[in-house]
């Protein structure tokens, strides 16, 4: 492979028909599939559909005419609106490569050549050692490693709380209160690790993130009660597109928080146990949730609740410096500017 022969282009689903097999051939989650009872077939199928959603954006490889990479950006708006920047998470990052050459190419090519990119979030597996590579070589920054685990639910999930904890459905009364603890509880994620995002931008995401699912479909979110108030919620879901694809009823837990005074109670693996039943009336058969590897309380309610590790993947941003942009919609000074954005306005 030759730097001379390869021809960048934006993806067409008539002539780019090679596309699936670059996604058969990226092994480096068929463990996951396997432990999830998800045929690679049936997931082809899934991840060929995403390159097909609103808000995307595709670029193909080819070397003399014979496909070789393609990367896959998806528009973020929640991010996009709460940080004023236009964000991007990097969706695919598949090469047919013996080096990180294509991958650098296809990152290269959309931090230089799209100017409406501010902003790159990118997950690759941890065992993906091209991507990686081709991901530092890039100037992304590490912002931690993300485990994924699963499990298949069965019949009947027993229930326990601690003594004095109801736990029901989130009422409108409960919201503010969840989102207090939502703000005041997630200091383990990628956006707390990195140094270009203002610590109070990052709590107030994830108020926005729970904010999103009192009402939106298909979340749901249950709250844990005491005499004092609401001690802890989580949200959870049925992912309904790709349980068509796949041909198995699948969800997840999302969000889950407890107030710090009420932990080593067993309040979480509480919540999770009356999401997984509330789940599996539902007729949902594989459950999946992630979270940091450095959350060893969140990891630690996971394996008490039926979960097992099914992947691991590192999580990378990259912030794209350019000339006269500014956040947008955001005053300066707002809590949520970010802090490169202040260094650029005092040029």
């Amino acid at each position: 492979m030759t730097l001379s022969r390869l021809v960048f282009a934006p993806f067409d689903p008539r002539r780019d028909g090679e596309i699936e097999m670059l996604f058969r051939e990226y092994s480096h989650k068929d463990f996951q599939l396997q432990a999830m009872g998800i045929s690679k077939a049936s997931m082809v199928d899934f991840l060929k559909t995403t390159l097909l959603e609103p808000e995307s954006q595709n670029i193909v490889l080819r070397d003399n005419g014979r496909l070789v990479g393609l990367i896959s950006l998806q528009f973020l708006p929640w991010m996009s609106d709460h940080f004023g920047l236009r964000m991007y998470a990097v969706r695919h990052l598949l090469a047919r490569s013996d080096s990180p050459l294509v991958h650098t190419r296809l990152l290269r090519v959309v931090i230089e050549e799209l100017p409406e990119v501010d902003f790159l979030d990118c997950r690759v597996a941890v065992d993906d050692i091209y991507s990686a590579h081709a991901l530092e070589v890039c100037a992304f920054r590490y912002v931690g490693t993300e485990i994924f685990l699963g499990q298949t639910l069965g019949n009947s999930i027993a229930l326990r709380t601690p003594p004095g904890i109801d736990v029901c459905p989130c009422g409108n009364e409960d919201r503010e209160p969840v989102l207090d603890i939502a703000a005041d509880t997630h200091v383990h994620n990628r956006f707390v690790y990195d140094p270009n995002i203002h610590e109070k931008a990052a709590q107030s995401l994830y108020r926005k993130l729970v904010a999103h699912c009192f009402d939106a479909e298909p979340f749901k979110v249950l709250v844990a009660r005491s005499g004092g108030g609401v001690e802890g919620f989580i949200t959870f879901k049925m992912s309904r597109t790709f349980s068509r694809t796949v041909g198995m009823p699948c969800g997840s837990l999302d969000l889950i928080g407890v107030r710090p005074q009420t932990r080593s109670r067993g309040l979480g693996a509480a919540l999770n146990r009356f999401a997984l039943r509330e789940m599996a009336q539902d007729g949902t058969k594989v459950v999946a949730v992630r979270t940091l590897a450095s959350n060893y309380p969140a990891l630690r309610t996971c394996f008490r609740t039926g979960f097992t590790v099914t992947s691991t993947s590192l999580h990378f941003h990259r912030w794209i410096q350019r000339p006269k942009i500014t956040a947008q919609g955001m005053a300066p000074g707002s809590e949520n500017n970010l802090k490169f954005t202040q260094t650029l306005a005092d040029h």
